[in-house]
């Protein structure tokens, strides 16, 4: 009987608890009714401004990225080869010379029908520049080279200089996608060029023009919101913010015009008000890829680590160590393109960049491109190769490109060689290692961990070009397929780009259409 009773209690408490439950759902439903329509007009108001930066300044990118931009005569050098009988003062002679006691990488370059030792003391000072043959110092050395490359990429050689500039930092022209540092900033007059060149590789960061600039600097600040860069904190709060409100506003526009749709039924709705919910249903979708598309491309730890900058491992080589004079230049046969300093297992060793036809390459000419067929079925008589020799007994390296490698993935993320499952050359940009990361070729190193890492090395820099785990391939396929529309280039660049101006456009003009709304049409009761 007692059980009963309590038995009965329980049910009646739990049914009690239903009801309440189910009066709150109701009278939930009934507010929802009430109010459905100025939740989203109020929620559309605080999300107008950043829907219409977003989606103006989004329409820029194809303008500034492929439309307008601007020609240059080359994007690339190839390498020339070094003149090595040139090579006649030992660098730790010229060195010594010239008061130099440590030295933290060195490399051969030609400029202006001399061969020079290129030696950098720390990562952000100029590189100083000694006579390979008499050891004697260049005055403002890297700034002439630097000037030589921006000519020739500027394909120029008489172009007027108005303006040189070391940087050891990214700013707003020069931002953190371009990756490499430090940089000159050239100015010539002609067009108004600014040409960025790293002289340690010869490469090219990025160049700009007036037009490029402006561009630039619209979609800085009302893209990224760089006016809160001093701030990043701060910067990534408004932003994640500023896309919840937007993705609030098409959730709230589709579930009103799908809640209104027996109404729609009894009544015809004509004016700016029938355009804004035709166009807002369809374009809802492209507004909510493009707002949860950023804001997890936003919030992603791993972008925030890109801007860092690319690490490169921070050896230090006495003068006494680097002998490199008459006899070590000739531990390759010609073409030589390049040579540096580096560190395996605490030795110093000498990394050459050259030629070698493809049946004399072995384990000690490390292949530094393709050499597999083209689409045309031919393949390569020689190929670009690195070779490594003991700076001290002048004994060749086997296999030191990838000890190399292996070596710097270990001195700069702390993990044990033993991990790595499969190492491979990569000699173009593609999939997960795209031309942001700018360096090429890299060796890539799989390492066996539950985030399926992935390490890219460069070994002609000592610098580890990109880190990728799985959080990064699923931010990046959904920022390059879902924000960026790249799921439709094999239609042509054009289409994507004309596609994503056309949703830029259409969105605000969803935009204004409301606030049009808001304006003119009276709060509902």
């Amino acid at each position: 009987m007692v059980t009963n009773t309590i038995r009965s209690d329980v049910q009646a408490a739990e049914q009690s608890q239903t009801q309440a439950i189910s009066g709150i759902l109701m009278r939930s439903k009934q507010w929802f009714k009430r109010n459905a329509y100025n939740l989203h007009r109020w929620i559309s108001i605080a999300a107008l401004v950043p829907a219409l930066m977003w989606s103006l300044s989004g329409t820029s990118h194809p303008f500034m990225a492929h439309w307008f931009k601007p020609a240059i005569a080359k994007e690339f050098l190839p390498p020339k080869p070094i003149d090595q009988s040139a090579v006649q003062m030992p660098l730790s002679e010229a060195l010594r010379a010239n008061g130099i006691a440590e030295i933290r990488q060195f490399h051969l370059i030609a400029l202006n029908g001399k061969t020079y030792y290129q030696v950098q003391t720390s990562p952000t000072a100029e590189n100083i520049y000694l006579d390979a043959r008499t050891g004697t110092r260049m005055a403002d050395g890297d700034r002439e080279y630097a000037i030589s490359l921006a000519k020739q990429y500027f394909g120029n050689s008489a172009a007027n200089v108005t303006e040189t500039r070391f940087m050891t930092q990214f700013t707003d022209e020069y931002r953190y996608v371009n990756r490499l540092l430090p940089v000159w900033k050239i100015s010539f007059a002609e067009g108004g060029y600014d040409i960025y060149v790293e002289t340690a590789s010869g490469r090219m960061g990025t160049y700009n023009t007036p037009l490029r600039r402006a561009f630039a600097i619209v979609f800085l600040y009302c893209h990224n919101w760089g006016f809160l860069n001093a701030v990043e904190p701060l910067r990534l709060s408004v932003v994640a913010l500023a896309l919840g409100v937007i993705i609030l506003m098409a959730l709230s526009g589709i579930v009103l015009y799908a809640f209104l749709w027996n109404k729609r039924k009894q009544r015809t709705v004509t004016g700016l008000r029938k355009y804004h919910r035709s166009l807002g249903i369809a374009v809802s979708v492209s507004t909510l890829t493009f707002a949860s598309s950023g804001m997890y491309h936003a919030l992603h730890k791993e972008r925030l680590r890109d801007e860092i900058g690319q690490p490169n491992v921070q050896a230090m080589f006495k003068a006494e160590e680097l002998k490199f004079g008459v006899r070590e230049a000739g531990f390759v046969a010609p073409p030589m393109y390049d040579v540096s300093a580096v560190r395996i297992s605490g030795e110093a060793h000498y990394r050459f960049a050259h030629s070698v036809s493809v049946d004399a390459a072995d384990e000690c000419c490390a292949p530094m491109q393709n050499t597999q067929a083209d689409k045309n079925g031919k393949k390569p008589q020689t190929i670009k190769a690195a070779t490594y020799f003991n700076a001290n007994t002048g004994k060749a390296l086997p296999s030191g490109d990838s000890k190399y490698a292996r070596a710097i993935a270990a001195e700069l993320t702390g993990i044990s060689t033993g991990i790595i499952t499969q190492e491979r050359l990569q000699t173009e940009f593609q999939g997960e290692y795209g031309f942001i990361n700018k360096r090429l070729p890299v060796q890539r190193l799989d390492l066996a961990t539950p985030d399926k890492r992935t390490l890219y090395v460069e070994t002609a820099t000592g610098t580890l070009a990109a880190d990728v785990q799985s959080g990064d391939r699923l931010e990046g396929f959904t920022f390059a397929y879902i924000h960026k529309l790249e799921f439709l280039k094999p239609l042509g660049k054009d289409i994507r780009d004309g596609v994503t101006v056309g949703l830029g456009l259409v969105n605000s003009l969803m935009a204004v259409l409301g606030l049009v709304l808001f304006v003119r049409l009276p709060k509902k009761k």
